[in-house]
């Protein structure tokens, strides 16, 4: 099976986030640093711009902006991974890279595994199994280049879990060492479709034991997906994905979210101490975000830039790919709350600086200095004297996505309805609108990044992030202005990106 890449169309592809060649693109896996170089699996099905058999794509990065597209590096094509080769993480272990993934195997999706896979590698179809399982495995490489799936697989089989968990829903295995010992977090779902994730720990990284669970009960999902824990600032970060988390007012507005639970986590007992929880993002494309350290020490995070449950005007326009990444995102802790600012090296690509100090906006504001469609937009304002300000971005003459900062509600709403293609939501209609609750007396300090088709924007700071995808017919480039009063700007800045 090969796709006709010749009918590529490039209209909404981005130019500073990563992408897949072709075809479908979910989950970051794998992301590390091995032989000086970073690596970025993901969840990839190059056949098709849809969600099939997964594989790992494969690419890397010297400065985590600019990447080099690999060879895929694993495929469905072993018994225990037949229908899907499943998120997972990497490490460097010696002088290997090794990559943990879970194998997925579903009798109801025999019929859509490659056959190329089996003729190839068995004499015999596969047998049948009366359900849907998943288990942990590995594979390593010695170059970065070419993995070779262990012998031993799984290295977590579906014996080794506890009795209450669905063999079906135990995935996305995070490997971590620490003081001799290996250490992987797995999410799960129980019996009872609650969310959790499971502890384990190894001192070879082969043979594993249990551990311990983290269970919030069912106002936190039904399935935690791609847990992710790490030391940062002092503190233990737990990152998880919980499908059908519990919406509360402007928060967990998607059907899938994200959130970080904050505190310590005890190694001997596999116990995790709450202090602090938070939404990751709060727009509309963000999921399954990973973290790596990087050459500098610095805990750096990337997420998918989609979302589950919602049509793919990609797929549906026939684009040839479907699927993006975020920007990387330096993590720290600020007063319990994790901050994400974009990774410092993104001011490596910015070019052709225009500002502008201090101003007042009144009414409607255009300046073709500041339009663009792949840029960074630095603002920093004051909306003492204006009850509303806001700005749209992607303009044309019908399209644009609006960003609104509403003082009297206390509120920064995105909507992205006003589009010729609209993302629609599959559970929810008329599902346009992200918003979050902030204080607007007080300053405020805006840093947004436009790339083709996506926005991602990181407020005060980085203390808050709203992230979407927007794809328009007339494919604008205005960034247009209007306010309530007077808002005044204390500085604007804009740089291309290139």
């Amino acid at each position: 099976m090969v796709m006709n890449t010749k009918s590529m169309n490039t209209s909404y592809r981005h130019n500073y986030h990563l992408m897949p060649s072709q075809g479908w693109m979910n989950d970051p896996n794998g992301f590390s640093l091995f032989n000086q170089e970073y690596h970025l699996f993901y969840q990839h099905y190059p056949y098709a711009t849809e969600w099939g058999p997964m594989h790992w794509g494969h690419a890397t990065s010297k400065d985590l902006i600019r990447w080099n597209h690999k060879a895929i590096a694993l495929k469905p094509d072993q018994p225990y991974d037949r229908n899907g080769v499943f998120s997972g993480s990497g490490m460097t272990v010696g002088n290997e890279h090794w990559l943990y993934y879970t194998g997925h195997t579903d009798t109801h999706l025999n019929q859509l595994y490659d056959e190329h896979y089996q003729k190839k590698q068995h004499a015999t179809p596969f047998p049948d199994e009366p359900l849907i399982r998943q288990v942990q495995c590995l594979a390593i490489s010695k170059d970065g280049v070419n993995y070779e799936k262990f012998h031993g697989n799984p290295v977590i089989s579906s014996e080794e879990i506890p009795e209450d968990i669905r063999l079906e829903d135990f995935r996305d295995p995070k490997v971590w060492s620490h003081e001799q010992s290996f250490y992987m977090a797995v999410g799960a779902k129980t019996i009872g479709l609650t969310g959790t994730v499971l502890f384990y720990t190894s001192k070879n990284g082969v043979n594993w034991n249990y551990l311990n669970r983290l269970e919030l009960g069912p106002d936190y999902g039904t399935v935690w997906e791609c847990p992710d824990l790490f030391e940062l600032d002092g503190k233990h970060v737990l990152l998880f994905s919980p499908q059908d988390k519990v919406r509360k007012g402007n928060q967990f507005e998607n059907v899938h979210s994200t959130m970080a639970l904050i505190g310590e986590f005890d190694y001997n007992t596999g116990y995790f101490t709450i202090e602090t929880e938070q939404e990751l993002d709060q727009g509309f494309d963000f999921y399954a975000p990973q973290t790596t350290l990087t050459a500098e020490n610095k805990r750096v995070m990337i997420a998918w830039m989609n979302m589950w449950d919602i049509n793919y005007p990609l797929h549906a326009h026939d684009h040839g790919w479907n699927g993006s990444m975020t920007l990387p995102r330096e993590l720290s802790i600020t007063d319990g709350r994790m901050i994400q600012k974009p990774y410092h090296l993104i001011e490596n690509h910015q070019r052709h600086l225009v500002e502008k100090q201090r101003f007042f906006i009144k009414e409607h504001y255009r300046n073709p200095a500041f339009y663009g469609n792949s840029q960074r937009l630095d603002i920093r304002l004051n909306m003492q004297y204006s009850s509303q300000f806001s700005i749209s971005f992607f303009k044309g003459k019908n399209e644009k996505l609006i960003l609104t900062l509403d003082k009297q509600h206390h509120q920064i709403t995105l909507n992205r309805k006003q589009s010729q293609y609209p993302i629609e939501s599959l559970v929810s209609k008329n599902d346009f609108i992200r918003s979050m609750t902030i204080d607007l007396t007080k300053p405020v300090q805006l840093s947004v990044f436009l790339d083709v088709s996506s926005i991602e924007i990181f407020i005060n700071q980085g203390e808050h992030t709203i992230t979407s995808l927007f794809f328009t017919k007339e494919q604008g480039n205005e960034v247009t202005f209007y306010s309530e009063g007077e808002t005044c700007i204390e500085e604007m800045k804009k740089w291309e990106i290139m």
